[in-house]
Parts: C-alpha cells; structure tokens; sequence
C-alpha cells in the first residue's frame, strides 16, 4: 500500500509541475489562485516524498536543485512549490540524504535541464532532442541507479514523474480551449 501511496504522489506530482510550467511558461489562463494552489500542492508532495523515502529523497532534492541552479524557478507557481517544500520540511524534518545519489541525480538534472533548454531553441535535433524534451537523462540514471543499488523505487518514481509529466503535457491543447 505504502509503495502505491509514494508513486500515486510522485505521478500527481508530475502532473502539477507540468501545470504549473503550463501556466507560468506557457500562458495557460487560470485564476492565480489556482496558480497558487497548484505550485503550493506539488511543493508539498515534493516534502511528502522526500520524508517518506530515503531512496527517492535524493532524486527530488537533485531535481529541484537542478532547476534552482539552471535559473529555471522564475515565476509564482514554482516559486509558491519551492516555499511550501520547505516549510513542510521545516514542520516534517529533513531526512538523511545519500550523497552519491544526490549528486549523480543533480548532473543528470542539470544536463537535462540545459539539454531541454537547447532543443526548445532548436540548437539541437532528431534523438537527442527527443532526449532532452523529455528529459530522460535522468530517467535512465534512475534505471542504472536502480540496478546498483537494487531499489527499484527509485527508477519507479522517476517513471511514475515522467508519466505524470508528459500526460499533463499532452493534454495542453485541450486545456488551452
């Protein structure tokens, strides 16, 4: 059950913060408050997941602190996420985090944030722009990760993120009518 509970968190979680990338990047109409509940909710399913697991706590600080670093936390929505991650950490406490992790998930984030940012300006094409519109450097350092380390929560989550993610992404048309 708890297995279900992290990855159902994870998914909604992805689906938000490409909502929130909709609204804040992409001009989708909502009210701000919405906004503002949108960006406060992933935020706290950010804290929730990484109180909850100590093999996924790593993967989420990396992937917040990858946009952080990259310049990419640049409007309310995200704004509003980071702020409530840490206030429910401040109130949940702040786990242990494994440093090897950390940072194998930070260079992988950082490149694929960097990656996303060049094929959006099309300085790149064909598979590794795919690659990097979908940011599955990452993803495939969570699928090795999860081999070294035999946790495959870790590859789960990020599958569970990245579906979230690019479902929300694939309906974008339909919510801009």
């Amino acid at each position: 059950m708890y297995l279900y509970l992290i990855l159902l968190s994870i998914f909604i979680a992805g689906l938000l913060t490409k909502l929130a990338d909709m609204i804040a990047d992409d001009g989708l109409k909502v009210r701000a408050l919405f906004a503002y509940i949108i960006g406060l909710s992933y935020g706290a399913l950010g804290a929730f997941i990484i109180v909850s697991d100590v093999y996924l706590a790593p993967v989420v600080i990396a992937g917040i602190a990858a946009v952080i670093v990259t310049n990419k936390i640049d409007r309310k929505p995200h704004n509003l996420a980071i702020a409530s991650m840490f206030l429910f950490l401040a109130v949940w406490g702040f786990p242990s985090v494994n440093l090897i992790l950390l940072v194998v998930f930070l260079a992988a984030g950082i490149v694929d944030e960097i990656g996303n940012d060049m094929a959006d300006r099309k300085r790149i094409n064909g598979r590794l722009k795919r690659i990097f519109d979908y940011r599955l450097i990452s993803d495939i350092s969570a699928f090795f990760a999860s081999l070294i380390t035999g946790q495959w929560i870790i590859f789960l989550g990020m599958a569970a993120f990245t579906v979230g993610y690019a479902l929300m992404e694939m309906s974008e048309s339909r919510l801009e009518k």
